[in-house]
């Protein structure tokens, strides 16, 4: 591989930070592994997503709205590696929570789509 060594991090705008955190860590078992104080009121969170990457997010200013995911350069989805066993767990951790979950195959193993609470499209894809 040339200069390049990996994904250091994604970043991301939160709605809730506490929605954020309460949903990665009890619905996908994901841990924080920092949080920064960037400036006076603004926090952002960094959830470990496994090796060196993490998903970040900064909370959101007051009346902040919308989504770009399809518009041209913007995130679709983000897929995140998991065991089969694991996939299921999440989905049955998301449906309980009422979070829509699309179901298909890919290479002729179980994937799951569904979005966090603000709004960004997730993939558990098998390992």
């Amino acid at each position: 591989m040339g200069g390049i060594s990996g994904v250091n991090h994604v970043a991301a705008i939160a709605k809730d930070m506490a929605e954020t955190a309460s949903f990665y860590g009890e619905v996908l078992d994901v841990t924080v592994r920092k949080i920064v104080n960037d400036e006076p009121g603004h926090k952002h969170y960094s959830f470990d997503l496994g090796g060196e990457g993490t998903l970040d997010f900064f909370e959101g200013a007051p009346g902040m709205s919308g989504t770009a995911r399809d518009t041209i350069g913007a995130l679709n989805h983000l897929a995140v590696t998991s065991t089969p066993e694991f996939i299921d767990e999440a989905e049955s951790r998301l449906q309980a929570r009422g979070v829509e979950v699309h179901v298909t195959q890919r290479q002729g193993q179980k994937t799951i789509y569904f979005e966090d609470p603000n709004g960004i499209n997730l993939q558990l894809y098998p390992s």
